[in-house]
């Protein structure tokens, strides 16, 4: 399974967020949110890098001990001190750090006392007025709370250029396995070479017996397959990033 360096980001900021909620030390946090911000700067995969057999302690803010937990991820695709955190706390609530209304001791309160742990469960007792039942929470917060979700809902995250590169690359060479490929080639905002790309579109040109499309879904970043056709799927893949794939017979 390819591990690109926006999953070890992603991981390592979902630790901080679960640590911060659990009222961890804040050096221990820090070091895993400067540590995600690391590598997802990296203008190479730290995966590469492994197989060079670069050190990676030796990147800003990454220690032996980080360096460490970068190569369990890049081999098995977890870390295991995240599985032990999402065993005490959904790994939802990662999610609603992203209301700035609520920081980690409310986001704890409102788990603990209404049992919320999405966006969808936080704007639900927003609207059904339970939240200002609480101690610490009124009004204006639900208020504030349901602006912010809907805001959140509304707007589709674009991730870096360098990012999108190591997806599609990866994508790319898979998809070239499959049966009757001719031509093949990253379009939309990707291809423009925009500074962040929103999700990925695909352009192939293939024979009529070709299988790319079950060769598509069947990748094995996939984490959800929202939809498939003769011409037209469109996947979603475990960093939340969605490619769409077009064939042209």
């Amino acid at each position: 399974m390819p591990v690109h360096n926006s999953d070890i980001a992603a991981i390592f900021n979902q630790v901080a967020d679960l640590l911060e909620i659990q009222n961890a030390n804040q050096f221990r946090v820090r070091a895993y949110r400067n540590a995600a911000r690391t590598i997802g700067g990296l203008s190479q995969s730290a995966a590469d890098m492994v197989k060079r057999g670069e050190d990676l302690s030796k990147l800003s803010e990454i220690g032996k001990d980080l360096a460490g937990k970068i190569e369990e991820i890049i081999k098995s695709g977890k870390l295991p001190l995240l599985e032990d955190l999402k065993k005490e706390l959904p790994i939802e609530l990662s999610n609603l750090m992203k209301i700035s209304s609520l920081g980690p001791k409310r986001i704890k309160a409102l788990h603990e006392k209404l049992g919320i742990s999405t966006l969808d469960e936080l704007a639900k007792a927003a609207r059904d007025k339970k939240i200002r039942e609480v101690d610490g929470f009124g009004e204006k917060t639900e208020e504030s709370i349901l602006e912010e979700v809907g805001k959140i809902k509304g707007v589709k995250e674009r991730i870096k250029l360098v990012e999108a590169e190591q997806i599609a690359e990866s994508l790319i060479d898979y998809l070239k396995k499959a049966k009757g490929i001719k031509d093949i080639a990253a379009a939309g905002s990707y291809r423009r070479r925009k500074e962040t790309v929103g999700d990925l579109d695909i352009l192939v040109t293939h024979k009529k017996d070709s299988d790319v499309m079950d060769h598509f879904t069947k990748y094995e970043d996939v984490e959800k397959v929202v939809s498939k056709g003769k011409t037209k799927s469109t996947i979603m893949l475990r960093s939340n990033f969605q490619v769409d794939l077009r064939a042209v017979a």
